[in-house]
């Protein structure tokens, strides 16, 4: 019963502080400011995190004491999350440098695949590759820990630069959370990610009434990074846990081509990894003059789709991946053709 109804009474109260946060944010002068690569022309408070946040992890310190299922490799999550939360924070109001946010990422990443160790050993010993049988354990350890922590990286910053317009994230969030809840529903995963779930849904279902097109206030990097760092450690536990890990590539899917290309052409072009840019897919149609709102519902349309798919993977997980593929690559390819011609 814990698992309901902390995220209910979550529901109900977040709306309040987020309500008044947004003028006291505009009063501290503490907004996204317009600049020629930005998707928005006023001022915006960038404190959504503020709010969020803190929430999710008083909520889980409240059902931590409650329940006494909670292992460490969760408490960790709560420390690197409060870690992850406070930094980003700080680099909101003073802009930290890129060294030392990513250095942070770094650490706290590495200390949660540290703790995530007896899944990684799990993983090996019931994984069915012949190649596995060939290669030391420890030698096997250290390898799929260096992937997971450059995966996890990855996954991280890519929300991070796909905060840059009107409901996104929050969007994407949502349906995470609700194929989240439906796994754990039929106990794919474990019960600790219903409440997870059930928690990120009730503050993003709160916060997208603030969030949505025509935002009242963003993220910022105090929410963004964190919700890198919660779709990440859902993802590698699925993979490592032998669990439906298909079903949550699938979810996200858009966000990791559109960052990956991305990523991809800029390298290709030989630019500076770390000057902040517009380039992705949706923000190429943003600065060709449709709205937010436009675009949010466009991909919105293609996350239904791709959480039918998730579902689809439980019964055909590489039908239901390459249908994905595909589906996204041609709204990347819709909004290539868009953004250019139009």
């Amino acid at each position: 019963m814990t698992i309901f109804i902390i995220p209910l009474i979550l529901y109900f109260f977040c709306h309040y502080p987020l309500k008044k946060i947004i003028p006291f944010l505009k009063d501290k002068s503490f907004v996204d400011k317009p600049s020629s690569r930005g998707n928005h022309k006023e001022l915006i408070p960038k404190g959504g995190g503020i709010i969020i946040i803190p929430c999710l992890i008083i909520s889980f310190l409240l059902y931590s004491y409650l329940e006494t299922t909670v292992t460490n490799k969760w408490n960790i999550f709560l420390v690197s999350i409060l870690l992850l939360f406070v930094v980003s924070l700080i680099d909101d109001i003073k802009n930290l440098s890129a060294k030392i946010r990513l250095s942070v990422h770094f650490f706290c990443v590495l200390l949660s695949v540290y703790f995530l160790k007896p899944d990684i050993i799990f993983f090996i010993n019931n994984h069915n590759l012949v190649i596995f049988e060939k290669i030391d354990i420890n030698i096997l350890y250290f390898f799929l820990s260096f992937i997971t922590v450059v995966i996890w990286l990855w996954i991280i910053n890519l929300f991070n630069f796909m905060d840059g317009m009107d409901g996104l994230i929050t969007t994407q969030m949502i349906f995470l959370s609700l194929l989240t809840n439906f796994l754990a529903l039929f106990s794919l995963i474990d019960e600790q990610f219903q409440f997870l779930s059930l928690v990120v849904l009730s503050l993003f279902l709160a916060f997208i009434k603030y969030n949505r097109p025509k935002a009242q206030i963003f993220l910022g990097d105090s929410g963004s990074i964190s919700c890198g760092y919660i779709a990440g450690f859902i993802l590698i536990d699925s993979f490592l846990s032998l669990g439906p890990f298909i079903s949550f590539l699938i979810i996200i899917l858009y966000f990791l081509l559109d960052s990956s290309i991305t990523l991809i052409k800029r390298i290709y072009k030989k630019e500076n990894l770390f000057v902040a840019h517009s380039d992705h897919f949706y923000q190429r149609m943003l600065r060709k003059g449709y709205s937010h709102e436009e675009v949010l519902k466009k991909i919105s349309i293609l996350w239904i789709i791709l959480l039918f798919l998730s579902i689809l993977a439980l019964k055909a997980k590489y039908i239901a991946l390459l249908l994905a593929i595909l589906i996204t690559s041609i709204i990347l390819l819709y909004f290539k053709i868009k953004s250019k011609n139009e």
